[in-house]
């Protein structure tokens, strides 16, 4: 993240700056035309030597495509893609619109044998286009021997929220590594369709804290009742204490470190469940939310606390009931 740059400290802030008195204005005349139109010059010339060097760069998807099959060899091919998953992801180029589903098909066929980082990138694009014969190419490289292709398959499949993929995606959650597992409930969270969200609701139980936890919020998010009974260990900070699954198993980490980071999950995780229990409006869950309101250390986790007391009294007052609580 970029900062500002601090101030120059041989510079006092308070000092008034020094009074220059204005010359003639063909004295000036260098200032505010030469000298810039100097600058301009070299400035241009500076960056078409560049796209001499390096190439002009596609500015649109069809272009990108049309660039990674005129790609000179594997590497020229690898940066065409990787422009396109990077520009998709960033916006420009802003969509897929001008490139038929059966050409991005193709390209995969041809490319995807180039290297386990091709796949990845051709993965990531085509999970901005929805259609069938992209969905069965995302869940084939569920199988992938490289896990970080797998892991592209599920960023593309939760990105194309296709329903057929639903089984599939099971599948992940029950025998997979951990990080695969939780892209695949968030993938079936982002379909939402009932046979995803049952699918979300039989992790409720999962061994595995983090997915555990997620399931509940996922389900609370979309309004699911069926996490009514999982929020309040989820509203209470002192059901974290004690949980494996919340450490950093970074060894470089010192102890200090460690539990930043670990505390730095829970505030997330009560926030989260705070808004999730906002959107589900159950009421019997006020009691927790006020507690937090009134007793967390994190302003974060109070201030969420207060917005979903706020929804779910906004919601009361649509039904014509009353608030939760005078305030």
């Amino acid at each position: 993240m970029s900062k500002d740059s601090a101030p120059d400290a041989g510079v006092p802030l308070d000092e008034e700056p020094e009074q220059h008195v204005p010359g003639s204005f063909l004295g000036a005349m260098p200032q505010f035309f030469i000298f810039p139109l100097i600058l301009v010059i070299t400035l241009t010339a500076a960056y078409f030597g560049l796209r001499m060097l390096v190439g002009f760069q596609a500015d649109t998807a069809p272009e990108l495509v049309a660039a990674i099959r005129g790609a000179g060899g594997p590497g020229e091919r690898w940066q065409s893609m990787h422009a396109l998953a990077d520009g998709l992801r960033r916006g420009e180029p802003k969509n897929l619109d001008d490139v038929p589903a059966s050409e991005l098909a193709a390209l995969y066929a041809d490319f995807a044998d180039d290297s386990p980082q091709s796949r990845q990138f051709l993965l990531q694009v085509i999970g901005w286009k929805r259609a069938p014969e992209l969905t069965a190419l995302a869940v084939a490289a569920l199988a992938d021997g490289d896990p970080d292709v797998r892991l592209s398959a599920l960023y593309a499949l939760s990105q194309a929220q296709d329903p057929a993929s639903v089984p599939d995606l099971v599948g992940v959650l029950h025998g997979a590594e951990p990080a695969e597992r939780f892209l695949a409930l968030g993938a079936l969270a982002s379909i939402g369709s009932p046979p995803a969200r049952d699918a979300v609701a039989g992790q409720l139980t999962s061994e595995d804290g983090i997915l555990r936890r997620n399931a509940a919020l996922a389900l609370a998010a979309a309004g699911d009742s069926r996490a009514a009974p999982y929020l309040p260990a989820l509203l209470d900070r002192a059901g974290y204490e004690g949980d494996p699954a919340l450490g950093d198993p970074d060894p470089t980490l010192d102890e200090a470190s460690r539990q930043v980071k670990r505390a730095d999950v829970v505030e997330q995780f009560l926030v989260s469940a705070a808004r999730a229990a906002g959107k589900l409006g159950d009421r019997s869950l006020a009691p927790k939310l006020e507690q937090m309101r009134a007793n967390d250390p994190s302003l974060k986790v109070r201030s969420a606390a207060i917005n979903a007391l706020h929804d779910m009294d906004a919601a009361a007052d649509a039904r014509g009931e009353p608030p939760n609580h005078p305030r």
